[in-house]
This record gives C-alpha cells, structure tokens and sequence, in this order.
C-alpha cells in the first residue's frame, strides 16, 4: 500500500483539503459566506493551448487565463437537499504562490457575499467588469481595490493587503505546501490576457438587447439582438424574406412604403438569405454564468 505522504495520487487531495481549510478560515471573519464545492486544473481553455498542425506553419494560438471564478448553486447535494457554489481555482494561480491564492479567494469571497446579500457587483452586459459594489465588497472580505475604475476589468484589480497576509498566513503556508510542483504545456510568456467588452456606462446599449421580429404571418419569428449588431444592416428572415425589426417599427415602415407607392416608386424587395434558427430569447433568461477572475 502506497505510503499517503508519499504517494502521488494524493497531491490533489491535499491541495484541495489546503484549500477547504482557507476558505474555512475566511468563513470564520465572513459568516454569512456559504460553503462551496472548490474544482482546480488549467485556466486555459484547452482550444487555445493545443498546437496548430505542423502542414499549416500557424502561430500558436494565444492563450487567456482565468485565475478563478464563483459560480452560485452550481453543484447540487443530494443528501442535504441543499445547492453549493463552485469555486475555482486555476492552476496557473495555485503557481504563482499562496498569496496569489489567498488573493483570489478573497475576490471570489467578496462575489459569495454579493450573491448571498442580492447586490449587482459585476455588470449585467459583461461579468468581467466589476462595479464599485464590488470594491466595497473586496474592502470587506481584505483586499484594497483600484481607487478608481480600470478600462478593461473595473475594480476587479484588488490587491492583498498586509493585514490579510498576517491573518492567513498559517493557510498560506500550507497551501504553498500542498502546490503541485506545476502545470505541464505551454510557457507562461505565451499567455495574454482576454480584454472584455466596454462596461456599461449611463445610457450606454452595451452588453444590452432588444428583440425583433420579422414579417411571418401569423406567428413571427423573434430572437434578441444588440442595437449594435442591428444598426450594422438588415437581418433578414430566410421564411418570409422580410427583415427583422423592432417593435413598432413596422408601422413605419408601412407608412414609408404607402408613400412611395401613392408617388409611382416601386417598392424594395429584399433578398431571401437563409439564416441558421436563433437561440430563443428565453434560453439567456434563464442561465446563470460564473462571475471570473481573470489575468
């Protein structure tokens, strides 16, 4: 029987167990944070770290990191009917150090906290911008955030302070304990980091959709679109060859068509395009996306 101590198939299990322990430590300060179900491995997707074909002489594809992410009642629990949270922690932070660790679970904390009390602390059009809830939230689990809002990600950029580091040190031991000697693959001068949407701002459309209709009688077809994507050009129905338009805006185009034919105008017949069937609105509704920490 293979000795626990030394055997590798147990490095995971401790590391995992360093990280319950941490996330127990921080519940202590936090009571109100629930528990969570943690999951580690690569925070890059697998499709941007596999190498090209050798015929084809392509550069490596560039490679995003997410250093963690908090999703809410992601894993059910059986046994005691109840939902917990996943949280994740990328191998590539769990490199970096147990600092770096700490640092991201107390972000991820600071998103457990806003789940649990209803706040909105990252942008409803891009989850990776974080709102200044959020800095208040990352103040009070330990971190110190930007003291104004950074262009890509908001105040996600919070940073360990030295009363945190001092509080957690014994669990920052352990878990630099517990790392793996370090993920195979690619370098880490390869990875770049993923630049997100602009964040909504005040009478901003980003992030934002509206849904359109087309001309099918009698029941039109409907899907959600960006104002955006719907300023670019017609979006035509491949079923009845009309375009797809806002509420209301049928009447006008009515109106516009009865005048240019009152004056001898032919009217304009759009092409038939045939387009792949849109995701009902009802299907983003309905889902509930992990709120990342990226890098």
């Amino acid at each position: 029987m293979a000795d626990p101590k030394t055997d590798p198939g147990r490095e995971g299990t401790r590391l995992i167990a360093a990280l319950e322990k941490c996330w127990t430590q921080i519940q202590k300060h936090h009571p109100d944070l629930p528990p969570v179900l943690f999951i580690t491995g690569t925070g890059i997707p697998r499709r941007q770290v596999e190498k090209p074909s050798v015929s084809t002489g392509a550069p490596r594809r560039r490679q995003f990191v997410t250093r963690g992410h908090h999703w809410a009642d992601r894993w059910a629990v059986a046994e005691e009917e109840q939902r917990l949270a996943e949280l994740f922690v990328a191998g590539e932070t769990i490199r970096d150090g147990g600092e770096e660790v700490l640092k991201t679970l107390l972000h991820e904390a600071a998103h457990a906290l806003a789940h649990v009390r209803g706040i909105q602390d990252v942008s409803k059009g891009d989850a990776r911008w974080h709102r200044k809830e959020f800095a208040q939230l990352a103040r009070e689990t330990g971190l110190e955030p930007p003291k104004k809002s950074e262009k890509s990600l908001g105040f996600s950029n919070a940073l360990l302070t030295d009363a945190s580091r001092k509080k957690y040190a014994s669990v920052v031991r352990q878990i630099n304990g517990a790392a793996l000697p370090g993920l195979g693959g690619a370098d880490q001068a390869d990875v770049e980091e993923e630049k997100p949407t602009e964040p909504e701002t005040p009478g901003s459309t980003a992030g934002k959709r509206v849904k359109v209709t087309c001309g099918c009688s009698p029941d039109p077809r409907a899907f959600p679109v960006t104002p955006k994507v719907l300023a670019e050009g017609p979006i035509i129905c491949g079923l009845c060859g009309q375009p797809f338009t806002l509420p209301g805006e049928e009447d006008a185009d009515d109106d516009t068509e009865s005048e240019a034919q009152a004056e001898g105008a032919a009217p304009a017949v759009e092409p038939t395009v045939p387009l792949p069937d849109p995701r009902p609105a009802e299907a983003d509704a309905d889902t509930v996306f992990p709120v990342h920490t990226e890098n």
